[in-house]
């Protein structure tokens, strides 16, 4: 079977939008902007009563204000996780400079996005709410606000996307996952626009105490990945969506390309809950995986954006088996980590 240049183009997923909240800044030049000052914006948390627990620190946004991209209407039906990624999308789109509108519903555009707690810290305020006042306290949207699924159902009435849609809860490798899954849309010929990413709203006192009992999160305040005193991390909240479209989409409405999507691999550790797997196999094999995928090799890479925990267990894991695919040029990749910066958004992590 032969393929036309134009076939071929229609398989290839590039990014052209790219929309970002955080706490660095809303909007991708802040965002910007705010790894470039190489300033942690971590700080004690104030949003809830800590003295229980022995991590303190937090990064969040303050003064959300999401009117400017959300209608009043649509807001109060939206908790905060829905509400960063449908202005992450709008950001996204805007970038791109996409017409995609809910009065023109669009077949070819889908969504694929992650989250590893979703609407949970939501639901817990929502419970809270009820323990003191009963079901008058209680949201008469929460049915449809509190669920893993929220953000997409959201983000889909939004912007009028009926094409595929899936929403992911791969912790740590939601972001990544999310937008593997757009390379694969694109590359299967189900979508010719595919809104990718993954947000994070973590901040509520059980999801704080739940990590706060694993010994996860820095004691002291200061994350520092690959440092000999790291002690953890410092939890954040955010959320990161990119415009994946087909390359053949892309070149037909002259759109600015940031970059393409070539390759993907996704594997389990099939051991711990929390803790990685020491001889590192699977993590390797994804690896060795996304290159095979996108048909290069080691020595081609220049960049590593890492996980970088900050965890005693993860840090040294992870760099072993970098260097195990990687061989002697893993010596010349810059490899760093944006947490310091962010703080560990957990499911928006990869994307962010």
């Amino acid at each position: 079977m032969s393929f036309s240049s134009t076939t071929l183009d229609a398989r290839r997923a590039v990014i052209t939008g790219m929309g970002v909240v955080s706490p660095l800044g809303v909007g991708k030049a802040a965002f910007w902007r705010g790894l470039q000052s190489q300033r942690s914006l971590a700080r004690e948390l104030t949003l809830f009563d800590t003295r229980e627990f022995k991590a303190k620190h937090a990064t969040w946004i303050e003064g959300w204000q999401p009117r400017e991209w959300i209608a009043p209407h649509r807001l109060k039906r939206m908790d905060r996780f829905a509400q960063f990624t449908c202005v992450a999308g709008h950001l996204a789109v805007q970038d791109a400079g996409l017409a995609l509108s809910p009065e023109m519903p669009n077949p070819r555009a889908g969504i694929s996005l992650g989250s590893a707690l979703g609407g949970y810290a939501y639901a817990e305020s929502q419970h809270t709410a009820y323990l003191e006042r009963g079901l008058k306290g209680l949201h008469p949207a929460l049915g449809v606000q509190g669920f893993g699924g929220s953000a997409q159902g959201n983000l889909a009435i939004e912007f009028g996307l009926q094409g595929p849609g899936t929403t992911n809860a791969n912790t740590c490798a939601a972001g990544n996952a999310a937008l593997g899954d757009a390379l694969r849309l694109i590359q299967y010929g189900s979508a010719d626009v595919v809104l990718a990413g993954a947000a994070e709203t973590p901040l509520s006192p059980v999801v704080f105490a739940a990590f706060d009992n694993l010994n996860t999160m820095s004691r002291y305040g200061a994350y520092r990945p690959y440092h000999r005193d790291r002690d953890g991390f410092i939890m954040g909240e955010g959320a990161a969506l990119f415009v994946v479209e087909s390359l053949a989409h892309a070149r037909q409405r002259g759109a600015r390309i940031y970059a393409e999507i070539i390759g993907y691999g996704l594997t389990n550790d099939a051991y711990h809950m929390s803790s990685p797997e020491p001889s590192g196999r699977a993590l390797q094999s994804a690896m060795r995986l996304a290159l095979e995928d996108a048909g290069t090799n080691a020595e081609a890479i220049d960049y590593i954006n890492a996980h970088a925990s900050g965890t005693p267990a993860n840090d040294p894991n992870e760099l072993q088996h970098i260097a195990a695919v990687f061989g002697d040029h893993a010596k010349r990749i810059p490899i760093s980590g944006v947490k310091p910066f962010l703080g560990h958004t957990l499911g928006a992590a990869g994307a962010l």
